[in-house]
């Protein structure tokens, strides 16, 4: 199941020399700081994603953790880690959502996760 993601203005801000990369979404499984279990992956871009879940998964910000995820069987993409730092977190009664930004890892099938995104997600 995919979501697709509001297409974003490619501005430039006034701190930022460059534009900021596409982002995408998605429904992965993922496992991290034991959680395992399906969530939505939003805003994703080589720099960082947002996960958002029903459950609660208990991390602080300013940490790292290590993320692992299993795209899709679409994508035919294998399961690959992220090493991540959580830049913000926040929780309700419906749902957890942490934003992360990717410090290292994934190699060339995250590259391909998003190149998968990106052609699931075209008009």
């Amino acid at each position: 199941m995919f979501f697709k993601a509001k297409e974003k203005k490619l501005t430039q801000s006034k701190t930022q020399d460059a534009p900021r990369a596409p982002r995408y979404a998605s429904l992965a499984m993922v496992n991290i700081n034991g959680f395992e279990g399906y969530a939505v992956l939003k805003n994703v871009s080589i720099g960082g994603f947002r996960l958002e879940s029903k459950t609660f998964v208990d991390m602080d910000v300013g940490n790292a953790y290590v993320i692992q995820i299993t795209p899709e069987k679409e994508s035919a993409i294998d399961k690959f880690e992220l090493h991540v730092t959580v830049q913000w977190a926040q929780s309700s009664a419906e749902k957890f959502a942490v934003g992360f930004s990717i410090s290292r890892g994934g190699g060339r099938p995250f590259e391909r996760y998003i190149e998968f995104l990106k052609t699931q997600l075209s008009p």
